[in-house]
């Protein structure tokens, strides 16, 4: 790929041809999810592709980068790999499944409303998103070949191994989950809970679900989701801040003033424009969970949404409040047979 004049010039062109390629067979197929199932390969894609152009051009002033850009890849293609693998478990690649969050939003919104959410949101701004991903590993490209220290140094080593725990405890997280769910749905208990309609507003959106009183309160509140409703998600999250902090590390080194940081790509606006859908995406996702399972709102009076330090100040809101015993009864104590 000597002939690319730029690192990020080949993913872009893959981005623009991405845009139409998954609009499209939106379309077609009637579902949107198709941008969810490139989730967990297209970023490594597109840093592989700056990774090479880096290993092409070494002999220029980007030698000196090359191991810091391997340290970052090495990490994706771990997350890559355990995303993959749960995607595949779940189901994802399915070609005629669409997201549950995406189906519950077509019957709250009109047709043209969900069209243009098709078109903006999903078909265009989400791979843009999983493009702007390798714009850290450009950023580190670009502050490492300039100043003089330019290799690894024990930050790196602390990133590498902090983005491999995190990629651990989505594991950990996203496989607690699955078990709960699928064990949840086999069960052959006839002791079943049914949340009735005057205990959540069932007019709009998913009615009350039913769940096995084993696993009351019908979502997972064990093990990490004890601490944070979202464990899956912040780790997520974190991964990425993890990947940018690469580049910080790499202007730290190079001894370039922070102000002039921003010339070699907004290094923090990938992980905060993650971080935005995430809490979007949350957002709908708890909702229809509150619909479903009323015992969530006093969840949400326990735990705190992505950060324990979160659930510390939702707990302390509780206790002030007077209802945390209130809540902690609701969540994990299963209700009488008569109730």
């Amino acid at each position: 790929m000597p002939f690319v004049p730029e690192p990020l010039a080949l993913p872009w062109a893959l981005t623009l041809g991405a845009i139409p390629l998954t609009y499209s067979l939106g379309l077609i197929s009637g579902n949107v999810s198709w941008v969810d199932r490139a989730w967990p390969f297209y970023p490594v894609i597109c840093s592989t592709l700056v990774v090479v152009w880096a290993y092409n051009h070494r002999l220029e002033q980007y030698s000196g980068a090359l191991p810091r850009l391997l340290c970052m890849a090495g990490l994706q293609y771990v997350w890559s790999a355990r995303l993959t693998r749960h995607a595949i478990k779940r189901g994802f690649y399915d070609l005629t499944g669409e997201d549950y969050r995406y189906t519950e939003f077509r019957k709250l919104v009109p047709s043209w409303f969900f069209q243009l959410i098709h078109i903006f949101v999903i078909a265009i701004a989400q791979p843009l998103l999983l493009f702007s991903l390798a714009i850290p590993l450009y950023s580190t490209l670009k502050l490492s070949t300039t100043g003089p220290s330019t290799g690894l140094n024990s930050m790196d080593l602390f990133l590498v191994i902090s983005g491999l725990s995190l990629v651990y405890l989505e594991h950990k997280a996203d496989s607690a989950m699955y078990a709960y769910q699928t064990a949840k749905h086999a069960s052959k208990s006839t002791d079943i809970v049914k949340p009735t309609k005057t205990q959540t507003d069932s007019t709009i959106g998913p009615k009350p679900a039913s769940y096995p009183r084993e696993f009351h309160p019908g979502f997972i509140v064990s093990n990490l989701f004890r601490y944070s409703r979202h464990p899956n998600f912040a780790a997520e999250q974190l991964f990425w801040v993890n990947q940018t902090l690469f580049a910080v590390n790499a202007g730290l080194a190079s001894k370039i003033p922070r102000d002039e940081w921003l010339a070699f790509g907004p290094i923090f606006g990938p992980c905060f424009a993650l971080s935005l859908l995430f809490c979007s995406s949350t957002f709908l996702t708890e909702w229809i969970t509150s619909r479903k399972y009323p015992t969530y709102h006093a969840y949400k009076g326990l735990v705190g949404q992505f950060l324990p330090q979160e659930t510390l100040w939702v707990q302390l809101w509780s206790v002030i409040r007077g209802r945390k015993q209130e809540y902690f009864k609701s969540v994990y104590t299963p209700p009488s047979s008569s109730e």
